[in-house]
């Protein structure tokens, strides 16, 4: 496995939890990596969600915040390409890879922004059923303190910054962030590029969801716009159209077998996914992982 590759899948890994309790301890291999996107535009990456960063004279804007273990790695990322404090951090959703670092973002001045969604999930008890794992209410200091219910937009380091809600996809809280003059959209967990991804069902997510979301991405870029996913390299939008295909496929194929009245396991069982699984399964998620979770979602409808 080369290191880019092991890289990501290892990034993939903890964003699923299936090594939740890994980055709890020290970890001094782990970088916060910086790649410059557009200009005052960034893309931080390290071993939780994709960040992006808009750094000027205005302060620096975050795009979520990474897990809590590596607020300082992700601090000093920002202060190498920005001398103004971090003034904001929008939330794409609500997982605790990419809120973790809120509290410690209010703590030193910065304001987090949501949707609303978010700010309800974070402040109860909330389960991620496929990996097992309970995860509690957050800290009153995490919370977002703006939210928003469609549209919001930050006029920002010379840039229009357009934060708008879709519907319910990976979550019933996601958001677009699109840096209009810079042409940059992070998408948050709706890409998880070149991989299965991950669907909270319990959190309103569904694989219809997935495509309409990644449907309204598509629409939103051109073909030199930079698109951040949650996890995952940076792509553009050929690539966004391939994982939307991917996502179509895999749901005609499992809604067939639903329709038949075939169980979780005799779906899994299956494969439903054999042909796909070389390119899209060697991320966080294995093929019967993902038809499962996808299987889920059909059953809650």
């Amino acid at each position: 496995m080369n290191g880019n590759r092991q890289r990501v899948v290892v990034a993939s890994l903890v964003a699923v939890g299936t090594v939740a309790n890994l980055y709890a301890q020290e970890r001094p291999e782990i970088e916060v990596r910086t790649v410059q996107v557009a200009e005052n535009v960034y893309m931080l990456a390290g071993a939780g969600g994709n960040l992006a960063l808009s750094a000027g004279d205005d302060g620096a804007l975050l795009v979520d915040s990474e897990y809590a273990q590596l607020t300082e790695k992700v601090t000093a990322a920002v202060k190498a390409v920005c001398e103004r404090p971090i003034r904001f951090v929008i939330n794409t959703h609500w997982h605790f890879d990419h809120v973790g670092g809120n509290e410690a973002f209010t703590k030193a001045g910065a304001l987090i922004v949501a949707h609303e969604n978010v700010r309800k999930r974070m402040s109860s008890a909330q389960v991620l059923k496929p990996m097992g794992r309970q995860v509690p209410p957050s800290p009153a200091a995490a919370l977002p303190v703006i939210t928003y219910a469609d549209v919001l937009t930050f006029h920002w380091n010379g840039d229009e910054v357009q934060v708008m809600h879709v519907e319910p996809a990976h979550t019933d809280g996601d958001s677009f962030v699109y840096f209009r003059k810079a042409n940059v959209l992070h998408m948050g967990d709706v890409w998880f590029n070149g991989m299965y991804p991950f669907i909270d069902v319990n959190a309103g997510g569904s694989i219809d969801g997935m495509i309409k979301a990644a449907d309204r991405g598509i629409a939103l870029a051109n073909e030199k716009t930079k698109i951040i996913p949650g996890h995952g390299p940076l792509g553009r939008v050929a690539e966004l159209r391939e994982y939307r295909d991917m996502l179509a496929t895999v749901r005609d194929r499992v809604r067939v077998l639903v329709k038949e009245g075939k169980s979780r396991e005799e779906v899994i069982a299956s494969k439903p996914t054999e042909d796909l699984d070389e390119k899209w399964g060697r991320g966080g998620f294995g093929p019967d992982m993902w038809v499962g979770i996808v299987y889920d979602g059909m059953k809650r409808e």
